[in-house]
């Protein structure tokens, strides 16, 4: 017979192996390169690196970054980190590699591991303790979190790397809803939904407002069925202090961060629902995988994925039979409570968040009436939360399968549906993108050489936002502001986005931009260095 603790020492290789798996799985082109190759495009992902560099700049005491909200670039601008996420829930991860000695490269991609393994162990913590499933079961359902094809195809967005927070905040309710769990335990589990919610909003603001919609989903989900009800409302009546007091420290600690993000939308403005309508999932989104699925690719060629609006924003699909298995063994467990609130939001989500014959979208209702929800752009990435419930239904498919003593079966089928998530998608060279860097700084004096600079190449073969971002990373190492700038915003009158100087109409059309941004914002332009050369590729 099995000893605990030999039955423990199992569990921890297990988990272990599954561990180095969802490295391998999520994060193969980046580790069998020796962390050459950088995942992603030099666009989105080299602007979250910067972000997070800034941040390490400003703890570590860089006088170029003293101001937080305020980082060098589209100078002089303020408040332009609260254009887009600032990162900070998951930027430790960042600076703990940085305090280590590693270079900001290698410590990025030492930040992109740390997610995907937070993502696993949270995962793994969420189906075994709060679903009660068994260590096999749970390690793929983790695996499935941590590496779904939704999930890789949006590797090109950094800032949705990190929803390990999300988990545990799920993982915080189940407990708090327990019969079992008084007054003293429910006080921990309080403070840690309250603070999960809190440090994913600071992570990124998708995550965090999808927690919150989900929560509400759930919550109403809940009342809807009588032997949940009482359960929902016997735990509100026991830790209702709890989460009060919890909440009115997290209200608190959100208040940095509520500020500045009024005032970047007092400048930018809110968005309409039509900037949001290319980005509602189409019925055929929740299938299709991309070009780069290792068993599905061939279907990228279909017609209707090929006229797919932004189609990189609605690769959601999970292969064929991972999401069939998944829905067989929510169904199969809906006598659970959690289990049965849980299908219910997932089928809720999958109708409010579709679009369907004739432009019918449910989610203009919730992008109008439901707080918050004005400020998702790209809903698409929905469906990454969606993982959720997947690697919970087809967990507990698998567990069934194995309490059926069909061990081979749930194995064979668990291979599969993690086959299934495999990609292979677009790489960069970090030293490559590294010397396109250093090329612009070289063209720098020292930091009082210039009040700040702004960076036209007259020449290249690259988009306009990877010069852009050139420059930006070119400041930041000489410690000299710029007028370039990339962000999910742009400040008002900045009309620089396209900084190339190829020919006459181009440097017309950017000297007259540059004339007027420097009028408007009192830039004397002696004090702007113009570094107008030929771009290195």
């Amino acid at each position: 017979m099995e000893t605990a603790a030999s039955e423990r020492t199992r569990f921890t290789l297990l988990v272990l192996a599954g561990g180095i798996l969802a490295l391998l799985l999520s994060h193969h082109p980046a580790i069998l390169s020796g962390l050459r190759l950088v995942q992603g495009d030099e666009g989105d992902v080299r602007f979250n690196h910067y972000v997070l560099e800034h941040g390490w700049r400003f703890v570590s005491g860089d006088p170029a970054h003293a101001r937080f909200w305020d980082p060098p670039m589209f100078h002089p601008e303020p408040n332009i980190a609260a254009y887009s996420d600032v990162l900070l829930g998951v930027a430790p991860f960042y600076w703990v590699w940085r305090a280590l000695g590693l270079n900001a490269d290698l410590s990025w991609q030492a930040w992109a591991l740390s997610m995907a393994v937070l993502n696993y162990a949270a995962a793994v913590w969420l189906l075994k303790r709060g679903f009660g499933l068994r260590a096999g079961p749970a390690v793929v359902g983790a695996l499935l979190f941590t590496a779904g094809a939704p999930r890789i195809n949006q590797l090109n967005h950094p800032q949705l790397e990190g929803q390990f927070f999300s988990l545990l905040a799920v993982g915080a309710v189940l407990a708090l809803t327990r019969p079992e769990t008084d007054r003293r335990r429910g006080v921990a589990w309080a403070g840690l939904l309250v603070g999960a919610f809190v440090a994913q909003l600071y992570a990124g603001f998708y995550w965090g407002w999808f927690l919150f919609f989900f929560l509400l989903l759930a919550f109403l989900a809940g009342l809807a069925f009588p032997d949940t009800r009482g359960r929902l409302l016997t735990a509100l009546r026991l830790h209702l202090p709890a989460l009060v007091g919890f909440g009115v420290v997290g209200l608190a600690l959100l208040v940095p961060l509520v500020l500045h993000s009024r005032q970047a939308i007092g400048s930018v403005g809110l968005r309409s629902f039509s900037e949001v309508s290319h980005m509602v999932p189409r019925i055929w989104s929740w299938f299709y995988v991309g070009q780069d699925s290792w068993l599905y690719g061939w279907t990228n060629a279909f017609s209707k994925f090929q006229r797919m609006p932004m189609a990189w924003e609605h690769r959601l699909g999970l292969g064929f039979v991972t999401p069939i298995l998944a829905g067989i063994g929510l169904w199969q467990a809906r006598s659970r409570p959690a289990v049965r609130v849980l299908l219910v939001v997932t089928v809720a989500t999958l109708i409010l968040a579709s679009r369907y014959a004739g432009g019918v979208t449910p989610w203009w209702l919730v992008f109008h009436g439901v707080p918050g929800a004005a400020a998702i752009r790209a809903l698409a990435r929905i469906g990454v939360w969606l993982l959720v419930p997947a690697s919970v239904g087809l967990a507990l498919f698998l567990q069934q399968r194995l309490q059926a003593g069909r061990t081979a079966l749930a194995v064979g089928l668990g291979a599969l549906c993690l086959l299934e998530q495999g990609l292979s998608g677009p790489v960069y060279d970090r030293f490559e993108s590294r010397a396109d860097v250093d090329a612009v700084a070289s063209r720098l004096g020292p930091p009082s050489a210039c009040g700040s600079f702004f960076y036209a190449p007259t020449s290249g073969e690259a988009q306009e936002w990877k010069y852009q971002l050139d420059a930006v990373w070119a400041s930041l190492e000489r410690g000299t502001p710029t007028v370039n700038g990339y962000s999910g915003n742009y400040p008002q009158g900045w009309k620089l986005e396209d900084n190339r100087r190829f020919d006459a109409k181009d440097a017309a059309r950017q000297d007259a931009a540059l004339e007027n941004w420097m009028r408007s914002r009192r830039l004397e332009p002696a004090t702007v260095c113009r570094i107008e050369v030929p771009a290195r590729r």
